[in-house]
């Protein structure tokens, strides 16, 4: 799907190798939710109006289902085979790849935060009162995690079966999908968003004015990013190649490893939402406004 360029014109106006725009997506309503099967390259889209959406890599639209009330968040398997959805505040879904319900649940409280194991084998959610709960593909309550602080971001690792969670201050934890802590440490600034690269050796956290912070395997601080304006949104490539990021200014950030930036762009709307391809080659950025666009560095 291609939009007329004047659409880009805040692309070329960036500093530094700035990406092409693969395809592009307008949502029904204002975006509530993205996410990225990795392996399989689809893009899944959720807005207010209720709808969801499943695209290609070529951006075209392979499925699509609507709600009765909008859908606030959304994570899948990385083979696309298997997704998670928050619908309402607290009916959990899991669902197929063609959005048919497999099961569902109706959470015992508000909930914040929706992640899925790699293989769709599990599904945690984290509730307002400061329960994060683990499913297994059954519906079966695999596990119950109490922390101090209600977990507003949730992760599963790729490589090891461990569920990463932040809140939004003050508290960074990984626990096993058996419920067991692994370790908890204690942050101080605020988080606006969490992302793991694919071996769980760098854990990311959008640190808002402290920039974005990385913490190794074992919730070690191993330094920061420190980027101008107050970054909210971050997510990473599987191999540590690349960083996106994002801030409340509406600045795009492109990063290497290192946190050398790449390119930098000013969106035309808030950034609510960020996914990067498992190599680092391209990026997922999804405006306020329900604009979806595959920024592209030479991936195919």
């Amino acid at each position: 799907m291609s939009v007329p360029s004047p659409a880009h014109e805040w692309i070329r106006q960036g500093r530094g190798l700035g990406p092409s725009i693969k395809w592009s997506h307008q949502t029904d309503g204002p975006l509530t939710s993205l996410a990225l099967a990795r392996e399989a390259g689809d893009v899944f889209v959720a807005d207010a109006s209720g709808s969801i959406c499943r695209m290609d890599r070529g951006g075209q639209i392979a499925a699509l289902n609507r709600f009765r009330e909008p859908v606030h968040q959304l994570a899948w398997s990385d083979d696309g085979s298997i997704g998670a959805a928050l619908v309402g505040d607290e009916t959990l879904y899991r669902l197929d790849r063609t959005f048919q319900s497999v099961w569902t649940v109706s959470l015992p409280d508000v909930c914040l935060a929706v992640s899925i194991a790699p293989y769709g084998t599990h599904i945690a959610a984290s509730l307002a009162n400061g329960t994060t709960l683990i499913y297994d593909a059954n519906r079966r309550r695999a596990a119950s995690i109490e922390t101090i602080r209600p977990l507003a971001f949730l992760a599963f690792g790729t490589t090891k079966p461990v569920l990463y969670g932040a809140a939004e201050h003050a508290l960074v934890s990984a626990h096993a999908v058996t419920g067991a802590e692994v370790w908890q440490e204690k942050m101080w600034s605020n988080v606006g968003d969490i992302a793991i690269t694919g071996d769980g050796s760098s854990i990311h956290l959008a640190s808002f004015a402290h920039g974005i912070q990385t913490l190794d395997s074992h919730g070690e601080s191993v330094g920061s990013y420190v980027l101008e304006g107050t970054v909210n949104h971050v997510a990473v490539s599987f191999e540590p190649q690349r960083l996106i990021a994002s801030t409340f200014e509406r600045a795009l950030y492109w990063l290497d490893p290192d946190g050398a930036m790449l390119w930098t762009a000013g969106a035309p709307d808030d950034v609510c939402a960020l996914e990067c391809d498992p190599l680092g080659e391209w990026a997922i950025c999804g405006l306020a406004g329900g604009a979806v666009m595959r920024l592209d560095w030479g991936g195919v």
